[in-house]
């Protein structure tokens, strides 16, 4: 399970939530000052109007929010109020963002009118699609895409790209680290025989095998494995992180020309052969290069996001909470925290009305 700053980061780069203007303007009063720039309310009221308006997007961040078990919604539950612990996360993610920017300066970086447009349908995408999008007004749409070209940016400022070269490049230098092997199973299936009816089958053709029965033959005529029964049972080769964890426990231990003994896995039931074990190319084992540079890309915008947070002067109007920075705790993440708790803290959420216009 990801750790909440993990998740935080992870948000920050899923473009869950829009970024609002950041304004130095006297006319609203402050939401937050960040380093002492200034999300005023009228940003806040505003953003929070486009989301709601948009049912479709309002939908799906409040659909993102549970499946991360966060007990909140977009509306509070007066009539023309907001969710005090949603108003919260937002003006969260609206800090970090401004971090971004302003740390983006100080490396003496710009988004450009190329990265903007090279993000776009990326922008586009995260949102729901094209639909989603157009149904946002002009100034939020560009809001939007420039959220996901700051993060971009930042991203290849930390050399944490995810390109074709980065992933030939991790595996050159780690080619040790992506050794494999090369397995063939036969396969009796829980969702088609249930899970008892599997473990009778697969002690049925480990007994024959026993008697002297071919492996291979086996695979081919019995396994519910279809695929792989073409193939005389092969799974070809793959590295750690390819199978399911079960059998690939079995596979990276078994010697190689034995078969094991009956395996259970989430899906059923599996009699192992491992064919050989020898370094994986590139081309085979590209999936886990891809996923092991997503993961350190991850772990380094995190790891500056926590930087930042902790760094960062961050000044709250006592309406929509306060700065708890976390700093000290490991666990905690810095965020903006309502002023009756978090909502999935178990805390009642509270009602935040919109500020007031003009």
């Amino acid at each position: 399970m990801p750790t909440p700053r993990s998740r935080l980061a992870a948000l920050v780069c899923a473009a869950v939530l829009g970024a609002s203007a950041c304004s130095s303007s006297a006319a609203s009063s402050p939401a937050v000052s960040v380093n002492g720039d200034t999300i005023t309310e009228e940003a806040v009221e505003e953003e929070l109007a486009n989301i709601q308006s948009n049912e479709r997007y309002r939908q799906s961040v409040e659909q993102g929010l549970a499946q991360q078990g966060l007990e909140m919604t977009v509306s509070g539950s007066g009539e023309g109020t907001f969710d005090s612990a949603f108003v919260a996360r937002l003006l969260s993610l609206n800090v970090y963002y401004r971090l971004l920017e302003q740390e983006l300066e100080e490396r003496g970086l710009e988004v450009t009118e190329d990265d903007l447009d090279a993000i776009r349908p990326q922008a586009v995408n995260a949102v729901g699609g094209q639909d989603v999008f157009d149904a946002f007004p002009e100034d939020y749409r560009q809001a939007l895409v420039r959220r996901q070209a700051l993060t971009r940016e930042l991203q290849q400022a930390l050399g944490a790209g995810v390109g074709m070269e980065d992933a030939r490049k991790l595996f050159e230098e780690n080619q040790d680290d992506f050794f494999g092997v090369c397995v063939s199973h036969i396969f009796a299936s829980a969702q088609q025989r249930g899970l008892d009816g599997a473990e009778a089958r697969i002690n049925e053709l480990a007994a024959q095998l026993e008697a002297g029965a071919d492996f291979r033959q086996l695979a081919t005529e019995e396994s519910d494995d279809t695929a792989a029964a073409a193939q005389g049972g092969s799974l070809d080769c793959g590295g750690r992180g390819r199978f399911l964890p079960e059998f690939e426990e079995v596979a990276f231990e078994l010697p190689v020309g034995e078969v094991s003994d009956p395996v259970q896995s989430s899906v059923g039931y599996h009699l192992i052969l491992v064919e050989e074990r020898r370094p994986l190319t590139f081309e085979e084992v590209q999936p886990q290069v891809e996923q092991e540079l997503q993961r350190r890309q991850l772990t380094a915008f995190s790891e500056l996001i926590d930087e930042l947070t902790c760094e960062a002067d961050v000044e709250v109007n006592p309406r929509y909470g306060s700065w708890m920075d976390g700093c000290d705790d490991p666990a905690i993440v810095g965020e903006v925290v309502p002023p009756e708790g978090p909502a999935a803290s178990g805390a009642p959420a509270g009602n935040v009305p919109p500020p007031p216009s003009g």
